[in-house]
């Protein structure tokens, strides 16, 4: 009789804790997704920057990434997501000059605590900590992604010795939306060498660009 309780006892805390753990897994996997969604959001304001440019019969070579618009693209599908955008970083291979590599990294907005000896709040408790950090609940479900836009071959197209429109890819450029189909942006696994730090006009243009930390 004390055995079987027993067996029944273990086969129950076995399952609570099978349980506990795919539903941390589970907060984990909705991190990545939202880290993932967050870095290809903010990647779009440089490939909107540069298609515009290619509509506008310009081959874009710098200053691609507007910070403001990236962080705000990046915090709100981080939220949309059940996360909360704790950094991002841009870089790119370019001298830090062009800003088509973006890193994000988020944490998710649940938490867990330990089960008390007390179980006065048990481990299912999904109620954060305050401000000051008080409560003892650790958040779970941090994650990290990169996003890159990729920019296709393209060259300027002459008539009469003035530039008659941009090709890419063996295709003229008819809009600013044609020009977003052309632009690839996706999730790689490594940033650019050189973080973004665009040279003002005013700026000594032999400035050393500063390499990428490492992760």
């Amino acid at each position: 009789m004390f055995l079987l309780v027993g067996l029944t006892l273990a086969l129950l805390a076995l399952s609570l804790l099978f349980i506990r753990l795919g539903d941390a897994n589970q907060l984990r996997s909705q991190a990545q997704t939202a880290a993932d969604a967050a870095a290809l959001a903010a990647v779009t304001v440089s490939r909107d920057q540069a298609a515009e440019m290619l509509a506008d019969n310009q081959i874009p070579y710098s200053r691609l990434y507007d910070p403001a618009r990236g962080r705000a693209q990046a915090e709100k599908y981080a939220q949309q997501n059940g996360a909360i955008l704790e950094e991002i970083r841009v870089s790119d291979n370019s001298m830090g000059q062009l800003g088509n590599f973006v890193r994000v990294e988020v944490r998710g907005a649940n938490c867990r605590k330990e089960l008390e000896e007390d179980r006065s709040r048990g481990w299912s408790d999904t109620v954060c900590a305050d401000a000051d950090g008080n409560g003892g609940f650790a958040r779970i479900g941090n994650a990290s992604a990169i996003a890159q836009m990729v920019m296709p071959d393209c060259h300027y197209v002459f008539a009469e010795s003035q530039i008659f429109g941009v090709e890419c890819d063996g295709q003229l450029v008819q809009s600013e939306q044609h020009a977003r189909t052309l632009i690839n942006i996706r999730l790689v696994s490594a940033e650019g060498r050189y973080l973004y730090k665009p040279l003002d006009v005013a700026d000594n243009e032999e400035e050393e660009s500063t390499p990428t930390p490492s992760p």
